[in-house]
């Protein structure tokens, strides 16, 4: 037997299609057809300021079809940590409680609320250059290296590329690499790598970033 499927979560923006936008009209659908089945609905919403620029659409529209709604401020915000969870007070104190069952209690916690709020204040109206940083470094590394690389998913502050079997290194190795250079970023899978571009680097270090891993997959 199995169980009875009770929960259908989406990623807003998705991470490993390369940060895209999930499309608002297959939000609705996707949440009608769990309601229609006496599903309840999450949002992972840790990206969701970042899918609100890129739409157009606000965070609350966004959020709106979903029974519970989790947020990061520690992503394009730049806060050093710190996440909020947004939903009925019945869901809160069920959460509270097995956040407490898990050692996740944490008090005086005043300091992470305060650089939560200073990202709020101060750094949602800047995320537009973490999205144009990243299309201009994708852009560069689609132009001037053997990658499998699809723009039309570079739509927020996500990268994802393919390295060819034809290449003799993989994610592991071009990573390694490109941390000698100075350039972080991660391998997805075996041949498949992520970039994210932030509130600490700015279009020049893009820039250096990208002709540095060209000049690595050239050699």
């Amino acid at each position: 037997m199995f169980p009875n499927t009770t929960l259908l979560a989406v990623e807003n923006t998705h991470n490993r299609a390369g940060g895209i936008v999930v499309p608002q009209a297959e939000v609705l659908r996707l949440c009608a057809a769990a309601r229609k089945h006496s599903m309840a609905t999450y949002l992972d919403g840790a990206r969701l300021w970042n899918a609100s620029v890129a739409s157009g659409l606000s965070p609350a529209e966004l959020a709106a079809p979903f029974d519970l709604v989790a947020v990061a401020f520690s992503k394009g915000l730049g806060a050093p940590a710190g996440s909020l969870l947004a939903g009925t007070q019945a869901q809160i104190r069920s959460a509270d409680i097995h956040r407490r069952r898990m050692g996740g209690a944490l008090r005086q916690n005043g300091i992470q609320a305060a650089a939560a709020l200073h990202g709020l204040d101060h750094h949602l109206t800047r995320l537009p250059e973490d999205h144009a940083h990243a299309r201009a470094f994708a852009e560069r590394l689609a132009a001037g290296a053997p990658v499998e690389l699809d723009l039309n998913t570079v739509q927020t502050n996500i990268v994802v590329f393919h390295l060819p079997a034809a290449l003799p290194f993989d994610a592991q190795t071009l990573t390694a690499r490109a941390r000698e250079q100075g350039v972080l970023i991660n391998a997805f899978a075996a041949r498949t790598v992520r970039a994210v571009t932030h509130l600490d680097v700015d279009g020049e270090q893009c820039q250096r970033a990208a002709a540095a891993l060209i000049r690595l997959l050239a050699n």
